[in-house]
């Protein structure tokens, strides 16, 4: 009897685990990113991000989604450089590739709508500096200088929230912002906020 109980629970456990929703795909989208600091040098730029997910259902509202992204963000730096008489500005666009962890939980608040929450954690592989505008010498714009990224913070920590809208079965509409919770480099933390599509596979 106790065999034929246990069976029965297996069974209905596994029942419930098949009308749970598990899945896995690909996302991409564009980011805006900037630096969080007391320093005024920093404005925000355009970046970008590619990925993917795997989706595992806890509930018939919950569930949990680790990502793994490669994204490209950073910040519009601004320095006064001296040029004989004063000083001019110089524009160029801080380029920072991280790889990116984000755990996140999804809550359905209605059939198409879902809203996230959760960690991020996030390591820089690669730093460009790309010169924008140089009044004192024009020929070096478009000029890019590579940085070793092993000569800044790498590690970053960040929290995650958003939501996700449902235009299909396979295909959704996601954004999020990201606030960083660690210093980096001493000066800043970051701040991102995205927009892209989800492609279930």
């Amino acid at each position: 009897m106790k065999k034929v109980n246990l069976l029965i629970a297996l069974l209905i456990c596994l029942t419930a685990s098949a009308q749970i929703d598990h899945n896995f795909g690909v996302k991409a989208g564009a980011n805006y990113s900037h630096s969080r600091s007391d320093w005024s040098i920093y404005e925000g730029k355009i970046g970008y991000y590619v990925g993917g997910y795997f989706n595992l259902g806890l509930s018939d509202i919950v569930s949990l989604r680790p990502e793994l992204l490669l994204v490209n963000q950073g910040s519009r730096v601004y320095r006064d450089l001296p040029n004989g008489f004063g000083f001019d500005t110089v524009e160029n666009n801080v380029n920072d590739i991280f790889i990116q962890l984000p755990i996140t939980f999804r809550f359905k608040v209605v059939s198409p709508l879902h809203i996230e929450i959760g960690p991020q954690m996030g390591y820089l592989i690669k730093r460009t500096e790309v010169f924008k505008e140089v009044p004192i010498d024009s020929s070096m714009e478009g000029e890019r200088i590579n940085y070793d990224a092993s000569l800044f913070d790498q590690f970053d920590v960040a929290l995650n929230g958003g939501f996700g809208f449902d235009i299909t079965n396979k295909l959704e509409v996601n954004a999020r912002y990201s606030w960083g919770l660690t210093e980096l480099d001493n000066h800043y933390k970051t701040s991102v906020i995205s927009l892209g599509l989800v492609l279930r596979i």
